[in-house]
């Protein structure tokens, strides 16, 4: 374990030093993490899967995830996984992926944020010009993560932009929750609509898209509970 950053008082970040080879992987997808020993002649122990937050360019260097905590086992990483500390990781998985001649509508709810990372540091590394709106929700400021990625990705990027969302009103942007119909909206046709967050979420609003003519096909979901 290279670094762990703690967020809230259930949310945090962890920067992994890898110990061997690690296989290549698109943005978008995802890892198994376990904390109890590990070796082949054994039966894979108990796991959670992550998305992957770092770019595909650092997987020889860094692997990243950041978690949110929701029950037993991701409540004991949260309290036991240190820097220092040794876990288990087995990648890659899913198919939430980014088709790089399309525009994207990135829609993430809270810690629903993490599939994205992996794809927005490829894209500053590769100075892209595919066009992409980040549509983000978060319940308070302290939620709002990885701003500073966000604001290079405005500042580098010609053809991204970010719409934010916060519950509680306390930073400069829109009150309140995610609006469905407004990103809808404001996104052009042929758009590819990805979702990312709570379950609930992630329901109401891919029936909201298919009401409002979406064809299924160009709704993407990633259901991290």
């Amino acid at each position: 374990m290279r670094r762990v950053e703690k967020h809230t008082s259930s949310v945090a970040s962890y920067r992994f030093l890898p110990q061997g080879r690690v296989p290549k992987f698109h943005p978008g997808q995802f890892l198994h993490l376990a904390l109890d020993e590990y070796s082949p002649d054994r039966q894979w122990p108990e796991s959670r899967v992550f998305s992957i937050a770092s770019s595909p360019s650092e997987r020889s260097r860094e692997l990243a995830v950041t978690l949110s905590v929701k029950g037993r086992f991701t409540e004991r990483i949260f309290q036991t996984l240190e820097e220092g500390a040794e876990c288990w990781l087995k990648l890659p998985y899913g198919h939430f992926l980014f088709p790089p001649e399309r525009h994207l509508v990135l829609i993430a709810g809270g810690v629903g944020i993490t599939p994205y990372l992996s794809l927005l540091k490829q894209m500053l590394e590769e100075k892209s010009e595919q066009a992409v709106s980040l549509c983000y929700g978060v319940r308070s400021s302290e939620h709002y993560l990885f701003g500073e990625l966000l604001d290079r990705c405005e500042a580098e990027l010609p053809n991204f932009e970010k719409t934010v969302y916060c519950e509680d009103g306390s930073l400069p942007c829109n009150q309140g929750g995610l609006d469905i119909d407004a990103i809808h909206a404001a996104a052009p046709q042929n758009s590819l609509f990805y979702l990312s967050g709570p379950p609930v979420m992630i329901t109401v609003f891919k029936n909201r898209l298919r009401d409002l003519g979406v064809e299924p096909e160009c709704i993407r979901v990633d259901d991290w509970e």
